[in-house]
């Protein structure tokens, strides 16, 4: 892969609440988002990112969630870059039943994610996870001759993101360093 990051979103108003926010509808695409550290967080990643020689080439792809288009918005007008591309296989991995619940639950998807078990509360698969990321990787690699690509979106999706692109088993996304709110981090190389 060539000049690939990923930029998980600032700290959102689901964060500080504790919930879970993951399905497509009014809350995830308007209401769920930055708070106003969150937006402070998504302009300092991109003052990071000027450090480290992004510019006003960059293509920033962001998921279309209030949460991470906001970060992604903040985050390009620093750069000085277009406005963000939204693509839509870049949003929250679907929890299920347990959206709008305790954040509490990731855990217990995540064990269930290790243990390459099969999920209740219609909680969507790491496969469908990483075969819809692995689609927009190959995309963005293909972009990344021209300008260097950063992907805005959601921690589990990033995190899939990150294990997909060094060749890890996807269902071992936690053990991959976790993701802060608003952390720019490059891609590493496959290893397939």
């Amino acid at each position: 892969m060539h000049d690939i990051r990923v930029l998980r979103h600032g700290e959102s108003t689901a964060n500080v609440e504790g919930l879970i926010v993951s399905t497509p509808g009014r809350r995830a695409l308007t209401e769920v988002g930055l708070t106003p550290r969150g937006r402070e967080q998504a302009r300092e990643a991109g003052r990071g990112a000027l450090e480290q020689g992004l510019g006003a080439d960059t293509l920033v792809l962001s998921s279309d969630y209030a949460r991470a288009l906001q970060t992604a918005e903040e985050f390009a007008r620093v750069l000085g870059a277009a406005a963000p591309r939204q693509d839509p296989r870049l949003r929250e991995r679907s929890f299920g039943t347990h959206d709008e619940g305790p954040a509490s639950a990731y855990d217990q998807v995540w064990t269930v994610d290790r243990a390459r078990g099969t999920h209740d509360h219609e909680v969507e698969p790491v496969e469908e996870v990483a075969a819809r990321v692995a689609q927009v990787l190959r995309e963005a690699d293909a972009r990344t001759a021209e300008a260097p690509v950063v992907l805005v979106a959601h921690g589990d999706v990033l995190q899939i993101a990150l294990a997909v692109g060094a060749g890890v088993d996807p269902h071992d996304h936690r053990d991959v360093p976790h993701l802060g709110n608003a952390e720019l981090r490059r891609l590493g190389p496959r290893r397939s």
